[in-house]
């Protein structure tokens, strides 16, 4: 009886031990935001902003995204050369 008693204990006092390994695991911390133009994936890096080209007929306008992450856009009507931007996206 005793022995029973013993692993019910030593079970229920690792239980949390184990919850909280199986949360690490399944939420990784992330350290990049992605997205894609066509094929190509672009990786931007947490607190990184990005200028991502509207398209037509907004060809001179620009969206300004942070990655926080996920990638957040900020501003919807961006010109380039705004100093916001660390890197701007071509659109074919």
């Amino acid at each position: 009886m005793w022995k029973a008693v013993v692993v019910a204990v030593v079970t229920l006092a690792s239980a949390p031990a184990l919850a909280q390994d199986a949360a690490k695991k399944s939420d990784p911390k992330a350290d990049n935001c992605f997205y894609t133009v066509g094929t190509q994936s672009i990786q931007v890096p947490i607190g990184g902003s990005v200028c991502r080209r509207q398209p037509a007929p907004y060809n001179d306008k620009y969206s300004l995204l942070r990655c926080t992450p996920p990638l957040d856009e900020i501003d919807s009507d961006v010109k380039r050369g705004d100093s916001r931007c660390d890197k701007y996206d071509e659109r074919e």
